[in-house]
C-alpha cells in the first residue's frame, strides 16, 4: 500500500495561492462529493471523489486569482462612476461576491476532508488485484486532472494580465519579451516531449511483443515501480530547487528583488492638496470663492493608484474642473471672446427676445383666459356681445322648459305605478295556482328527505352490526389456528414451554368464541328495532306532506273567490293616469320647441361665416395664425421641420347642441344652461393644451413645478410668468452646480432660457477681455497641479520598471541554477507518461478480456494491451503536426513583439486565447480519462 500512501499525502499537500475574493465562484457542491452522501460510500468512489474534492479546491484557489483580476476592474469602474451612489453599489456587489467564494472555499475544503476520510476508512476493501486494476486509471486520470488545473490557472493568469494591461496600457512591461520566449521554449519542449514519447512507445511495443501471460502481471508492477520511483526522485529535486530558490547566493537575491519591486508597488506616494483661486478674475456663479479641488491627506500607491481619493480620483478632478472652467469662460468652440464676437451674442439674443416676447403674449393671453373662465380675447371677438345675448336668451327660457319635461316625466312615472299596481292584483288567480303547486313541491321535497334519512340511518346500523360479527369470526379462526399450531407443538414435543404456551392459545381462542357469540346475539337483537324506528319515521313524514297539500289546497280556493273585487279598481285608476301624461306631454312639446328655435337661430349661415357663431369661427382662425411657431426635430436620420398652431374646437357648438337634444327624452339628464366658453371655439382642454405648447416653447419642458401642486393637469409654473430666480431655485432644488447654470438655461428652459444664456455670456465675454492675463494664469496654474501629479506616477514608473528588470535578472540566475534540475525533473516526469501509458494499456487490456486476477491474464490480454500501446502511438503521432503549428506561431509571435508590431497589451490578448486553447485541450484528455476510469470502475464493481 506504499503508492496509496503517497497518493493521499500528495492530496494533503495543496499548494495555496494568495487570494482576495471578489466574484463569480458559485457554491454548488462538486461532483463527485454528493456520492459520499449516501449510505454507503464504497472506496472505488470514495476515491475519485478524493481526487476531485482535491481538483474543485485547487480550482476554487485559480477562480479566486481569476476573479482578483475582476475586481480590479471594478474598482475602475467605481473611480470612474458618476455618483457616490454608483459607487457604494459596485463596492457592494464586490463584498458579496467577496462572502459567497469565502463560503463557497470553506464549503469545498469541507467536502474535501469528508471525501478523504470516506476513502480511509473503505481503502482497506480494496483488493490487492483490483488496486492493480485501478491504480493506473487513477493515476492517468488524477494526471490529466493535474493538468487541466493547471492549464486553467494559466488561462487565469493569461486574463488577469489582460486586465491589467487594460487597465493600464502603458504601464510597465519588463517581463513580456521573456513571457513570448517562454512561449517558443514550452512549445518546443512539447513538440521534443512527443517525439520522445513516440521512440519511447515504440520500444515498449517491441517489448510487448514478446511478453509472456505469465509475466505480465511482473511487467505491470515493473511500470508502477518506475513511476514511484520516479516520483520520489522528482519529490528530491523540489526540494534542491526549493532550496536553490531561497538558500542560495542567486536565490536569496532574488527574494530581494522581489522584496525591492514589492515594496515600490507599496509605497505611497501623496498627491498634494489644491485649492483654485482667481482671485476675482473669473466671474463664474460658485466659484465666487476659492474652490478645494483636492483635499488634504489624498495619496496612492501602485497597486492602489485607483482607489478613492487615489491617482486616478485625483487626475480626473483636475482634469475635469480644468474643462469645466474653461468650457464656462471660453466660448463653445473654446475660441478666445472677442469684441466681434459679443456684438454677435447681442444680435442673437435680441431675434431670439423678439420671439420670445411674441410667444409670450400668446401665452399669457391663453393662461389669463383658463384663470379666469373666459374665451381669450373675448372682448375682441367679432359677434361676441350677439352670441351673449343669444345665450342668455336661451338660459332663461330652460326653467319654463326644465318644469314641463320634469312634469311630463312625472306624470309618466305615476302611470307606470299605476299599470303596475293593477297587473300585480289582476293575476291573483294566477299568483294562488303557482303558490299552491310550489307548497305541494315543497311538502313532496320534504317527505322524499326525511325517508331517504331514515333509511341510511337503518343501513348504517345494520352495516356495523354485521361488520362487528364479521370481525369477531376472523379473530376466532385466527385464534382457533394459534392454537392448533401451538398444541402441536406440544404433542409432537415434551416442553414445558410449549405446553403453557398451547394453554394461553387456548384462552384466546376460547375469548374469541364467546366475542363472537356476542356480537352475534347484538345484532339478532338490535336489527329488528332498528327497521322498526325506521318504518315509523316513514309514515310520520307521509303524514306531514298530506297535511301540507290539504293546507296549500284551502289557501288556493279563497284567493281565486277574492280576485275580481281588487282588480277592476286598479284598472280605472291607471286610464286615469295616461290621460294625465298625455296633457304634460303637450305641454313638455311647446316648451322644447321655443327653446330649440333659440339654439339653431345660433348656427344660421354658418357655412358662410355669416352667422353670429361664423363670425366667431373666423376672428378665432386670425388669432390661431398670430401664435404658430416651427419646430425642428431629428428622428435619427433627418431633420423634421414642424409647425404648431394653438388649437381650437369649431365643433364646440356641435357639442352643446348634441348635448341639448340627448337630454329632451331623458329623465336622468337635466336640460344644460349656457355659458359663451361651451360654444366659444377654445374649449377648457384647448387652454389647457395651447398653454402647456407654448410653456414648453418659452420655458422649456424641464421645468413644470416649483410649488409642487398641479391644477387641472397643468403645472402651476405654467400658469404664471416665471422669473431667473424662479429657474434657479429649481436648479438649486434639483442639485444642479450652479457653474452648470448658463448651460441649463440654454439646453432645458426653452427661449427664455435662451435669453438668459446670451446674458450670461456677453457678461462672462466682457469680464474675460478685461481680465484675460489673470484667467489665463489661472488656467495654466490647474495645468501644473496635473503636470506634477503626471510626473510622480511617472517618476513611480521608472522606479517600479528598474525594479523589475531587476527582478527579471535574479530570476534568469535562479533559472540558470535550475537548469538541469528541471531538465532531469521534466524528463522523469516524460517518462512517467510513458510509464503511466504502458499501466493504462495493460490494465485496460484486463478490463476489456474480462479477467480480474493477474494469474488469469492470457494471450488475449497481451494482444490487446498491444493494440492499445498501439493506439498511444498514433494518438502521439498525430498530435506532432499541431505541436509543429504552435512551435511556428510562438515564433512569429517572438519576432512580431522584437520587431515592435504587437504590443503588450495585444500581447496578453493572444496570451488568452493560447491559454483558452491549452485549457481547452487538457479538458479533453480529462474527459476521456474520465471515461476510462468510470468504466474500469463499472468492471471491478460488476466482478464483485
Amino acid at each position: 500500500m506504499k503508492k496509496l500512501t503517497y497518493l493521499v499525502a500528495s492530496l494533503l499537500t495543496t499548494a495555496t495561492v494568495g487570494m482576495t475574493f471578489t466574484g463569480c465562484i458559485d457554491n454548488d457542491e462538486p461532483y463527485g462529493i454528493e456520492q459520499l452522501r449516501g449510505a454507503k460510500a464504497e472506496l472505488l468512489k470514495s476515491k475519485k471523489a478524493l481526487i476531485e474534492a482535491d481538483a474543485q479546491y485547487k480550482l476554487a484557489l485559480a477562480e479566486a486569482e481569476k476573479v482578483k483580476a475582476a475586481a480590479e476592474a471594478a474598482k475602475f469602474d467605481a473611480e470612474r462612476a458618476k455618483t457616490e451612489a454608483e459607487i457604494a453599489e459596485i463596492r457592494q456587489r464586490m463584498d458579496d461576491a467577496a462572502r459567497i467564494a469565502e463560503q463557497t472555499l470553506q464549503n469545498l475544503k469541507v467536502a474535501y476532508e469528508q471525501a478523504l476520510l470516506a476513502y480511509e476508512k473503505e481503502r482497506l476493501e480494496l483488493s490487492q488485484q483490483q488496486q492493480t486494476i485501478l491504480d493506473g486509471f487513477y493515476r492517468k486520470y488524477f494526471t490529466a486532472l493535474n493538468n487541466y488545473n493547471e492549464k486553467y490557472m494559466e488561462y487565469v493568469r493569461a486574463q488577469k494580465d489582460l486586465v491589467a494591461n487594460a487597465l493600464d496600457p502603458d504601464g510597465i512591461a519588463y517581463d513580456a519579451k521573456k513571457r513570448v520566449e517562454d512561449a517558443v521554449a514550452n512549445a518546443q519542449k512539447a513538440l521534443d516531449d512527443a517525439q520522445a514519447n513516440i521512440e519511447d512507445y515504440n520500444e515498449q511495443l517491441a517489448d510487448a511483443k514478446t511478453w509472456k501471460p505469465s509475466e505480465l502481471g511482473a511487467k505491470l508492477t515493473a511500470y508502477q515501480d518506475q513511476v514511484e520511483e520516479n516520483t520520489e526522485k522528482m519529490k528530491l529535486i523540489d526540494l534542491t530547487i526549493a532550496e536553490n530558490n531561497n538558500e542560495s547566493e542567486e536565490g536569496k537575491a532574488l527574494v530581494a528583488a522581489k522584496k525591492a519591486l514589492d515594496a515600490l508597488y507599496n509605497e505611497e506616494v501623496e498627491i498634494p492638496a489644491y485649492t483654485f483661486n482667481a482671485d476675482g478674475a473669473i466671474t463664474i456663479p460658485g466659484l465666487t470663492e476659492p474652490e478645494e479641488v483636492i483635499g488634504e491627506g489624498w495619496s496612492y500607491t501602485w497597486n492602489s493608484q485607483y482607489g478613492y481619493h487615489g491617482y486616478n480620483d485625483a487626475f480626473n478632478r483636475l482634469g475635469n474642473f480644468k474643462n469645466s472652467i474653461r468650457r464656462y469662460v471660453l466660448d463653445d468652440n473654446d475660441v478666445e471672446w472677442t469684441k466681434a464676437e459679443i456684438n454677435n451674442l447681442e444680435a442673437e439674443k435680441k431675434e431670439k427676445t423678439a420671439e420670445f416676447d411674441n410667444l409670450f403674449a400668446g401665452w399669457k393671453m391663453f393662461a389669463d383666459a383658463y384663470n379666469v373662465g373666459a374665451a381669450p380675447k373675448y372682448d375682441a371677438i367679432i359677434g361676441y356681445d350677439e352670441l351673449k345675448k343669444a345665450v342668455d336668451a336661451y338660459n332663461a327660457q330652460v326653467p319654463a322648459t326644465q318644469a314641463a319635461k320634469d312634469a311630463y316625466y312625472a306624470a309618466q312615472k305615476a302611470a307606470q305605478e299605476a299599470w303596475d299596481a293593477y297587473n300585480e292584483k289582476n293575476n291573483l288567480e294566477g299568483d294562488a295556482w303557482s303558490d299552491y303547486y310550489e307548497a305541494v313541491n315543497a311538502a313532496n321535497e320534504a317527505y322524499n328527505k326525511a325517508v331517504e334519512a331514515a333509511n341510511n340511518e337503518l343501513d348504517k346500523t345494520i352495516t356495523a352490526l354485521n361488520n362487528a360479527v364479521v370481525k369477531a369470526q376472523q379473530e376466532k379462526n385466527a385464534a382457533d389456528s394459534k392454537y392448533m399450531i401451538a398444541q402441536g407443538l406440544a404433542d409432537k414435543y415434551d416442553d414445558n414451554d410449549l405446553k403453557e404456551a398451547a394453554l394461553a392459545a387456548l384462552k384466546v381462542a376460547e375469548d374469541a368464541a364467546k366475542a363472537l357469540e356476542t356480537a352475534e346475539k347484538a345484532r339478532d337483537e338490535q336489527a329488528p328495532k332498528a327497521q322498526a324506528k325506521a318504518e315509523k319515521a316513514n309514515d310520520l313524514a307521509a303524514a306531514t306532506r298530506d297535511n301540507a297539500i290539504t293546507d296549500a289546497e284551502k289557501a288556493r280556493k279563497l284567493a281565486i273567490n277574492d280576485a275580481p273585487q281588487i282588480a277592476d279598481p286598479l284598472l280605472d285608476a291607471a286610464n286615469a293616469a295616461d290621460n294625465k301624461v298625455n296633457e304634460a306631454q303637450d305641454a313638455y312639446n311647446e316648451a322644447w320647441n321655443e327653446l330649440s328655435e333659440l339654439v339653431r337661430v345660433w348656427d344660421n349661415e354658418t357655412q358662410s361665416y355669416t352667422g353670429v357663431y361664423g363670425a366667431i369661427d373666423n376672428q378665432v382662425e386670425e388669432i390661431n395664425k398670430e401664435y404658430q411657431y416651427e419646430e425642428e426635430w431629428y428622428d435619427g436620420e433627418n431633420w423634421h421641420t414642424y409647425t404648431w398652431m394653438p388649437a381650437s374646437d369649431y365643433s364646440l357648438f356641435y357639442q352643446f347642441e348634441n348635448e341639448v337634444n340627448g337630454s329632451q327624452w331623458d329623465a336622468e339628464v337635466a336640460i344644460p344652461e349656457c355659458s359663451v366658453a361651451d360654444v366659444c371655439a377654445y374649449s377648457s382642454s384647448n387652454m389647457k393644451y395651447n398653454i402647456i405648447a407654448l410653456s414648453n416653447k418659452i420655458y422649456g419642458s424641464y421645468y413644470y413645478d416649483k410649488n409642487d401642486d398641479d391644477i387641472l393637469g397643468i403645472p402651476s409654473a405654467q400658469l404664471i410668468p416665471l422669473t431667473k430666480d424662479d429657474i434657479d431655485k429649481m436648479l438649486a432644488k434639483y442639485g444642479v452646480d450652479e457653474i452648470n447654470y448658463p448651460n441649463s438655461y440654454n439646453y432645458y428652459f426653452g427661449l427664455f432660457g435662451i435669453t438668459l444664456y446670451y446674458d450670461n455670456r456677453i457678461e462672462v465675454a466682457n469680464a474675460y477681455i478685461t481680465n484675460k492675463p489673470a484667467i489665463e494664469a489661472a488656467f495654466e496654474d490647474v495645468q501644473t497641479q496635473i503636470d506634477n501629479l503626471v510626473a510622480s506616477r511617472e517618476e513611480l514608473s521608472d522606479k517600479i520598471d528598474e525594479a523589475g528588470k531587476a527582478v527579471e535578472a535574479a530570476q534568469e540566475a535562479v533559472d540558470e541554477l535550475n537548469a538541469d534540475s528541471w531538465a532531469e525533473y521534466y524528463e522523469l516526469q516524460r517518462q512517467n507518461d510513458v510509464a503511466d501509458k504502458m499501466i493504462i494499456a495493460i490494465s485496460a487490456a484486463a478490463e476489456a478480456t474480462g479477467v480480474a486476477q493477474t494469474e488469469q491474464w492470457t494471450q488475449e490480454t497481451i494482444d490487446a494491451a498491444i493494440e492499445n500501446i498501439e493506439q498511444s502511438i498514433k494518438d502521439e503521432e498525430e498530435s506532432i503536426p499541431d505541436l509543429e503549428e504552435a512551435l511556428a506561431r510562438a515564433k512569429y509571435i517572438l519576432d512580431q513583439y522584437e520587431k515592435g508590431l504587437i504590443s503588450s497589451a495585444e500581447l496578453a490578448a493572444l496570451d488568452v486565447e493560447e491559454a483558452k486553447l491549452a485549457m481547452d485541450a487538457a479538458k479533453e484528455k480529462l474527459d476521456a480519462a474520465k471515461a476510462r476510469l468510470d468504466a474500469a470502475i463499472k468492471s471491478v464493481e460488476n466482478a464483485e
